[in-house]
């Protein structure tokens, strides 16, 4: 895959097929909506079936299930030229760390099984560091077994953070006058 940066209506005259994970999260959305707005076929994956219709609205195919199922993965891949991946945010587990690798594997198996060519996979700084990154180190795993793929194209997105991230914050900023954070010492 080029570095260079792609913008989706350029493919307008080849229409491919897509599939997204993210739901309707912060970057998936608007990434399936340009897609979709370009002439492709877009199948963009969700844990949660009330979100079909919003999915639909995009124009976009929705797709229900979960990414600890390989072979939902598998069958939602089907055909498609490109995926869009990341690890869900998932609050209930115990072991973060152990969850993102897990669900990279998964996708990487899925991935494998129906020889998609094209991954972008939404990773994160740190994730260069199979220690010392708390949960993002899992993201080295989730990597790993992206780039362990033979013939396939595979980009990751180390992004540093998302200023949606502090929306969660507000009330603090509010009530305390500051923002409270974790430091955390790195590794040079």
């Amino acid at each position: 895959m080029s570095n260079q940066c792609l913008n989706p209506t350029q493919l307008k005259t080849d229409a491919m097929k897509y599939v997204v994970l993210g739901s309707l999260g912060n970057i998936s959305k608007p990434l399936a909506q340009r897609l979709v707005d370009a002439g492709h076929s877009v199948t963009v994956i969700s844990s949660k079936a009330v979100k079909i219709e919003q999915i639909e609205a995009l124009g976009a195919k929705a797709a229900i299930g979960s990414v600890d199922d390989v072979s939902f993965l598998a069958k939602t891949f089907a055909g498609a030229d490109a995926v869009y991946t990341m690890v869900p945010p998932n609050f209930g587990v115990g072991n973060w760390k152990k969850y993102i690798g897990g669900i990279g594997e998964n996708i990487a198996a899925a991935v494998k099984a129906l020889g998609v060519k094209n991954v972008v996979n939404l990773s994160s700084i740190g994730a260069h560091m199979p220690d010392g990154c708390g949960p993002v180190s899992g993201l080295y795993f989730a990597e790993k077994a992206l780039n362990g793929l033979d013939g396939v194209n595979v980009k990751h997105l180390r992004a540093g953070f998302f200023f949606q991230n502090f929306l969660g914050n507000i009330s603090m900023i509010k009530n305390w006058g500051s923002l409270a954070g974790i430091m955390v010492k790195g590794q040079r």
